[in-house]
């Protein structure tokens, strides 16, 4: 877990570094501390690795930018001396970070006050000033303590180990008036790319990611291990608010930004710490209150069941998308994915829609415009039916919003793939304005003004006439042998024409512990739709489902044999 937690970090410094156009060659680097390991890391993911001396008079090569990095109860001046001869010398910006192990509470930093610390600590690093103020083109940056999987300033490896023996989360009322400040090891990279490239001359810049107190930190790590049956214990008495954190207000000056939430930060980091335990670290991607386990069986089961109407009726079907996916990479369900799509050619489809709402189990409804019950989503569903299951999207629309297994269907295009291409985009602008009558609101965008002006003249028409006429543009081919095809109302993004071999015939697969099916041409579609990298592990920081979850009821799929009992969200389970 520590590497592909290092990576994530790596990772995300780099997507917001190229965001904000901040790459920069010619760097070297100086320093013996791991933030010195993390910053040659980020140049070399970014094409450009930069040369790490551990010292400014073992450098032996040219630059135009040296990030020298120390302790602050380890500064070398003589050292420090040499990088600026070496600078001078070199025409290069030098950026001097220095670690600071702690804020001493009497360096009262309120929440978003400026200061410098070159200041208030002039006892400790006065020398240091001196010395700086000697070269023109110098910026110093303070590295407030640093948390990541490596760096432990919140004791996350002690409030881990609790949590395993006791089975709780402590807290003390005075941990509600300890304020501490700390800095995630991604934004420290990116501070110091953002004063290389940004920063004022002569200039002091604080890098801190996150303000608050010991008791917002205990409570967030709490909420992350409740569902691992974790209780909260709170002693103690109230006592004045102290302080003990810096400021970045004006590195922020500079346009820099955090690269993730601290909710996030700190479940990247925490990852580390429980691996150790017998807490499940895969849990802490579930983010449906602990029900994830049980939604994924609901869909197994309607997997199935479509499975077995497809078998009795000599119906070829396969799983698809990311359940596809998931099955080739790893097994089963990809660790954070929450939901379960099959696709069939239009000939099947057709078949599957006239038998499976007959056959079906008891448990499950089959989701249609066809049923003229004011469904209008783009594809078929089979949905459990005593379940809930909405995302912020689909929560104020008025149909079943049930757990579901998504049914797609692969059409007929035109050969030629310029015509297969007008083709799709003619689809997606009848997707946009169904999708604007849908809503009953206009666009975000681009597409702004001119929704806006449709948009009564849209309310004219009900959703099924919509939906019936848009099946019907999908399959304006579906009866010439073009010999291509296409999922051409499954995704707003053009994916390009398959030849219709690669799903006219399917090859049986092990979906976690159901029998099912993959297309022959499965490794030509997951290259289309993931890239050729399809069998490699996103960075945990895109490890999120795709819905955008809002609330889930799983109905009387609770086991029989369990004590019912409130989970911490305050639903039954």
């Amino acid at each position: 877990m520590i590497e592909t937690v290092f990576k994530n970090e790596i990772y995300m410094s780099a997507r917001y570094i190229k965001s904000k156009g901040l790459q920069q060659d010619g760097v070297a680097i100086v320093g013996t501390h791991h933030c010195a390991e993390y910053l040659k890391a980020t140049t070399k993911y970014l094409g450009s690795e930069a040369p790490l001396y551990p010292a400014a008079a073992a450098i032996n090569g040219g630059f135009s930018r040296l990030w020298y990095i120390a302790e602050e109860d380890r500064i070398d001046e003589d050292d420090i001396k040499s990088a600026i001869a070496l600078c001078e010398k070199s025409h290069a910006r030098l950026v001097v970070i220095i670690l600071l192990s702690n804020i001493p509470a009497g360096d009262t930093i309120q929440k978003y006050a400026e200061m410098e610390l070159l200041t208030v600590m002039n006892d400790r690093l006065g020398g240091l000033r001196k010395l700086l103020g000697t070269y023109n083109d110098v910026c110093l940056l303070f590295f407030d303590r640093i948390f990541s999987a490596d760096f432990d300033c919140f004791d996350l490896a002690d409030i881990a180990k609790e949590a395993q023996n006791d089975r709780t989360v402590s807290l003390t009322q005075s941990m509600a008036n300890r304020y501490t400040s700390a800095l995630y090891i991604s934004d420290a990279i990116d501070a110091v790319y953002t004063v290389s490239k940004l920063g004022h001359p002569g200039n002091a810049y604080n890098a801190s990611s996150f303000y608050l107190s010991e008791y917002e930190l205990r409570s967030e790590v709490y909420t992350m291990l409740a569902r691992h049956g974790i209780q909260l214990q709170i002693n103690g008495e109230p006592t004045q608010p102290a302080y003990a954190a810096i400021s970045n207000g004006k590195l922020k000056s500079l346009g820099y930004e955090n690269a993730c939430s601290f909710s996030d930060a700190l479940r990247y980091s925490l990852l580390h710490h429980l691996e150790r335990f017998s807490i499940q670290t895969d849990r802490i991607h579930d983010g449906y209150s602990g029900k994830l386990n049980t939604l994924r069986e609901i869909e197994k089961d309607m997997l199935r069941e479509i499975d077995r109407i497809c078998r009795a009726n000599d119906i070829k079907y396969f799983i698809s998308y990311g359940t596809m996916l998931g099955a080739v990479r790893h097994g089963g369900f990809i660790p954070w994915d929450d939901d379960v799509d099959v696709a069939m050619l239009r000939s099947e489809f057709e078949k599957f829609r006239q038998i499976a709402p007959k056959e079906l189990n008891d448990r499950f409804s089959y989701e249609s415009h066809t049923n003229h019950n004011g469904y209008h989503y783009f594809f078929d569903r089979i949905t459990a039916k005593d379940t809930y299951f909405a995302s912020k999207y689909s929560d104020g629309y008025e149909m079943h919003k049930g757990i579901s297994v998504d049914i797609f269907v692969v059409d007929n295009v035109p050969a030629d793939p310029k015509a297969a291409h007008r083709f799709w985009k003619h689809l997606m602008r009848k997707r946009m304005l169904m999708n604007v009558r849908w809503k009953d609101t206009a666009r975000k965008g681009k597409a702004y003004l001119l929704s806006k002006l449709l948009l009564p003249i849209l309310r004219l028409r009900s959703m099924d006439g919509y939906s019936r006429s848009y099946e019907k543009a999908v399959r304006k081919y579906e009866h010439k042998e073009t010999g291509w095809v296409m999922p051409a109302s499954s995704d707003h993004k053009y994916r390009g024409t398959f030849p219709i071999e690669t799903f006219s015939e399917v090859i049986p697969y092990r979906f976690d512990d159901v029998d099912t099916f993959i297309p022959v041409g499965y490794k030509d579609f997951l290259t289309a739709w993931y890239t050729e990298s399809y069998m490699e592990m996103l960075p945990l920081s895109e490890q999120n489902p795709f819905h955008d979850y809002y609330r889930l009821d799983l109905g009387s799929n609770i086991e029989e044999n369990s004590d019912i009992h409130f989970d911490y969200m305050g639903e039954l389970r």
